[in-house]
């Protein structure tokens, strides 16, 4: 006899592909956010002696 094919998806799979797609999100985050900017920060602060009207 044949082996039958299944349509679904064996639950260790998924959950395999899961875990992996967690840490590639976690590392890609982790690179993201302790890398180095591309970008000067150019944002004028407001001086705290400076008074604002509204």
């Amino acid at each position: 006899m044949r082996p039958r094919i299944e349509r679904e998806r064996d639950p260790r799979t998924v959950d395999l592909i899961a875990v992996i797609a967690l840490l590639i999100l976690v590392f890609g985050s982790i690179c993201y956010l302790t890398g180095p900017s591309s970008e000067e920060i150019t944002t004028a602060f407001i001086v705290p002696s400076q008074t604002m009207r509204w």
